[in-house]
């Protein structure tokens, strides 16, 4: 799971994030229509669910969803669940349990027949820890019966400390940590492990079993791993594409679309303009500073990839050209973010490890973090915010990325229209 909270700041004591950087709010920002097609699903950039609380945090650049949760067959026993923050690095759709309390879903079990349990763990340390459970799931006009959705608990008994690091302050159980209800992770891959969770000599810290304590690593067969839910659609499951407006500076809102399919309806069909980059261990490869950060296939690790779970550009300065923000600011610990004097215009090209003849150059723009987030009280989207990623990794090429590009997500195994390769890959 790629989705980098340690990137995402919350200025939960300061009752307010980010502010614009001396830009405008973008003109291309419509409300979602009434009516959408099946396939589309409305989502914003608004702050996210703390936003309007009082004493609550603005989550800089997270992209938010709305699902409808039921329990299977159930048309009554459903709750609809806002602000889940829309993650295409990760998979699965994981909600925290006090936003849909009143819903009793059935256990999803292990290999072993007890019911199963998940920990996701993050960059930073912190992590996710609740049961495996199923549901039916709405998401705009798509339905998918029987996806296997962590139920983020709201209590930490029984949490193993090789999930939690022997830690639980780190555990984001609850809106105010998580900054969201939930993640909804519509990436590259079927579901969030894949065989390395199904079989082998030992599983590995990803599921386990509680049926006597301590909790215990366990097995899960595929199908019953937490499920990308857009593998699970009668149709249009073959990926998604992200559109949200271009934006320059920043914005107190963005409203874009997630649409279902890659070539399967009159909307979602590829542009001409867009560049496929098939991908190795689900990265492609990325040049910048005259550094190439292209995936070790045998590791996995040194690679690059698009992901909107991640609220900046996060990349490596090898030349230590870039000053970044102290941990000790008027408004909070930045220490993640760079603070350049004045606006850096920076380019990166990026390159199929496939077929290394298929490039494409980005140019973008990194601000003065601190100048951003203290310019105004309300934005919630900035196109300029980037931050720091460590030599051994690549671009993370986060939301900023995506204003204005249409960005398609293409998932391992699904069937893809003729002429296009087969998934995974990215476009745009």
């Amino acid at each position: 799971m790629r989705k980098k909270l340690w990137a995402s700041i919350l200025f939960g004591s300061l009752g307010l994030v980010v502010g614009c950087g001396g830009g405008s709010s973008s003109s291309s920002n419509p409300s979602p229509p009434n009516s959408s097609p099946a396939n589309v699903l409305a989502i914003t950039i608004d702050g996210g669910p703390t936003a309007t609380q009082s004493g609550g945090a603005i989550y800089t650049n997270g992209v938010f969803a709305t699902a409808t949760i039921c329990a299977p067959g159930s048309n009554s026993n459903c709750a609809k669940v806002d602000h889940l923050l829309v993650d295409t690095g990760s998979m699965g759709l994981r909600v925290l349990q006090s936003a849909m309390s009143s819903l009793k879903l059935p256990a999803v079990n292990a290999s072993n027949g007890s019911a199963a349990f998940n920990c996701v763990s993050f960059v930073d340390g912190s992590f996710l820890w609740g049961p495996v459970q199923g549901a039916t799931v709405t998401l705009g006009g798509e339905t998918a019966s029987n996806v296997p959705i962590q139920v983020i608990s709201s209590s930490t008994t029984n949490i193993p400390t090789s999930c939690s690091g022997n830690n639980l302050a780190h555990d984001e159980n609850t809106q105010t940590l998580l900054g969201a209800n939930g993640i909804l992770g519509v990436g590259l891959e079927p579901t969030d492990c894949g065989s390395i969770c199904s079989s082998g000599a030992t599983p590995p810290d990803a599921y386990y079993t509680c049926s006597s304590l301590p909790c215990s690593p366990a097995f899960i067969s595929e199908a019953n791993q937490v499920a990308n839910p857009v593998v699970m659609f009668s149709k249009d499951n073959n990926g998604v594409i992200v559109e949200l407006p271009k934006l320059s500076g920043s914005a107190a809102s963005v409203n874009g679309s997630l649409i279902f399919g890659i070539g399967t309806e009159s909307n979602n069909q590829l542009s001409s303009s867009a560049t496929v980059f098939t991908l190795v261990c689900d990265s492609f490869t990325t040049i910048f500073e005259n550094q190439t950060y292209v995936v070790d296939p045998q590791t996995c690790t040194g690679g690059s990839f698009i992901d909107s779970g991640s609220n900046g550009l996060f990349f490596p300065d090898v030349n230590n050209s870039i000053p970044v923000c102290s941990s000790k600011t008027p408004i909070g610990d930045l220490s993640s973010f760079y603070c350049p004097p004045s606006g850096l215009s920076l380019s990166a090209t990026n390159e199929d490890p496939n077929n290394t003849s298929t490039t494409k150059k980005t140019n973008f723009t990194v601000d003065n973090a601190l100048n951003l987030f203290t310019a105004s009280s309300s934005d919630a989207a900035f196109s300029t915010l980037g931050g720091l990623n460590p030599p051994n990794y690549g671009f993370d090429w986060g939301v900023p990325f995506f204003y204005g590009v249409n960005v398609y997500s293409a998932i391992d195994g699904q069937p893809m229209p003729s002429g296009l390769p087969a998934g995974p890959w990215w476009a745009y």
